[in-house]
């Protein structure tokens, strides 16, 4: 015989269940992404990085017309593939509601020491650069505009929305791994307009670099020193092999000197479960 339950107690287990559900909406809501994209954020994330790397890399060796050449291309006006993949990673983080990417203040003035080993290598570099001569002033400004952008697109997918994506998922050491590999995997593609036999190396080390840049995302809490860092050494590398004297360095010579950078890295990331703290989004 079933036992009919009285309408106030009906009335209670629907309140209830409708609380839960509401609950629950109310936490997909407070991670600032759509129910649907929530579930799959890091899908997603990797399918953006697929088309970015076409708009960045196959469409920046379009421009550079595939010739093969050592010479860069970053001295030789403004890239429209890097302003349009900056666009497209900005429309992509408003649509699904990305709002933790990092663009906010540092957690700490006192944070941002961690930049100065890298710092102490850009000075090291512009002083050579003051000693041996810069390019023209045309040229100079194209790779500064260059590199910013390059700096900019380049943590916005990778410190930003892959980090991101892959801490939703993964440890912090395998969220290093797989994003440093992912980051230099990319920059082998740069071979399409380099040459392979100068992205190999190329690759390496920027895989080497990913460490360093991602360890300071994770003690700064903010994707806007890393900005700064990456696009302060693009400059300085970009311009050194401008310089009119001619290349100063050997490839292999370069990454001895910069190879402390990656350990230092290592370094910053001892014990780092988690992110710290902000106030704001980070």
């Amino acid at each position: 015989m079933h036992r009919t339950l009285p309408p106030t107690a009906t009335l209670a287990i629907g309140a209830r269940s409708g609380a839960c559900l509401a609950a629950r909406r109310k936490a997909m809501r407070g991670t600032g992404e759509p129910m649907g994209i929530a579930n799959n954020r890091l899908g997603l994330s990797l399918i953006v990085l697929a088309i970015w790397t076409a708009i960045t890399i196959i469409g920046g060796a379009l421009g550079a017309g595939f010739n093969g050449s050592s010479t860069d291309p970053l001295g030789q006006g403004v890239h429209a593939a890097f302003v349009a993949a900056i666009v497209f990673l900005l429309g992509i983080s408003f649509i699904c509601r990305w709002n933790d990417l990092g663009l906010n203040a540092p957690v700490s003035m006192r944070s941002l020491s961690v930049l100065w080993l890298p710092l102490v290598h850009i000075a090291f570099f512009c002083c050579v650069m003051m000693v041996f001569g810069v390019p023209a002033p045309g040229v100079t400004a194209s790779i500064f505009i260059n590199t910013l952008l390059i700096g900019i697109s380049e943590e916005l997918m990778f410190r930003g929305i892959l980090f991101k994506a892959l801490r939703s998922r993964c440890s912090i050491r395998s969220t290093v791994l797989i994003s440093s590999l992912l980051f230099g995997f990319v920059h082998l593609l740069n071979g399409l307009s380099t040459g392979f036999i100068a992205a190999i190396p190329q690759a390496i080390f920027t895989f080497c670099l990913g460490v360093l840049f991602i360890a300071v995302r994770i003690r700064t809490g903010s994707l806007y020193p890393v900005i700064l860092l990456h696009a302060g050494w693009d400059f300085c590398i970009f311009m050194l092999d401008a310089s009119p004297g001619g290349q100063l360095w050997s490839v292999t010579e370069l990454y001895i000197l910069a190879s402390v950078l990656p350990l230092y890295g290592l370094y910053l990331l001892r014990g780092s479960g988690t992110e710290p703290s902000n106030s704001g989004t980070a």
